[in-house]
């Protein structure tokens, strides 16, 4: 099973619909996508800081985020079904779906995930993939990275959040990067694994 990350700053790319395609044709059965927060995400970060209230309800906002982001997706890609229940998604799958996750609050604070912005859907990805016992973890992200590219470089120029080296590590998958010009090697990547 592979968790695919894919990037809120995808909104902007070119590469989105490429993106959605290839998800949809190569991921059924295997494939669970965690979406970022996107433009969403961004908007949570501009009201934060205009009205001051605390991490906590930032941390629930930008889930909610994620799952307009998620809605969005779904929206432009029907082959793509969503599903909020960790338990459920092995089951999505099991029917030949690509799921796209729908963070559940209630589960993120029964598993001690900190609602801070040091954990964003980058961290999340990396924990739902080791939750789920995944084999991949795939990062599709709206810039390219270098495969030797350590992680404490990636948090340094803002390419993952604060917790993801954390995460990463948790987990026993096989962590890739992607970035726009790659959709058309997803069947690849799925096949290679």
């Amino acid at each position: 099973m592979w968790v695919v990350k894919f990037g809120g700053s995808l909104t902007r790319s070119d590469a989105l619909e490429g993106w959605l395609r290839a998800l949809a044709a190569y991921g059924r059965g295997r494939v669970v996508i965690v979406p970022g927060g996107g433009p969403f995400a961004d908007a949570v970060r501009v009201a934060q800081h205009s009205f001051a209230f605390g991490d906590r309800a930032a941390h629930a906002m930008a889930l909610l985020a994620m799952h307009q982001y998620a809605w969005m997706l779904q929206g432009l890609c029907s082959a793509l079904s969503l599903e909020a229940d960790v338990e459920r998604l092995e089951s999505r799958l099991a029917q030949g779906e690509a799921a796209l996750w729908l963070p559940d609050l209630q589960q993120l604070d029964a598993a001690d995930v900190p609602a801070s912005w040091n954990v964003t859907s980058d961290s999340l990805a990396a924990w739902l993939a080791a939750r789920l016992g995944a084999t991949d973890l795939l990062m599709v992200k709206s810039v390219a990275v270098a495969a030797d590219a350590s992680l404490e470089r990636l948090r340094a120029d803002g390419v993952v959040d604060e917790a993801f080296a954390g995460y990463a590590r948790s987990g026993v998958f096989k962590l890739h990067w992607a970035g726009p010009a790659d959709s058309g090697r997803l069947s690849e990547l799925l096949d290679a694994a």
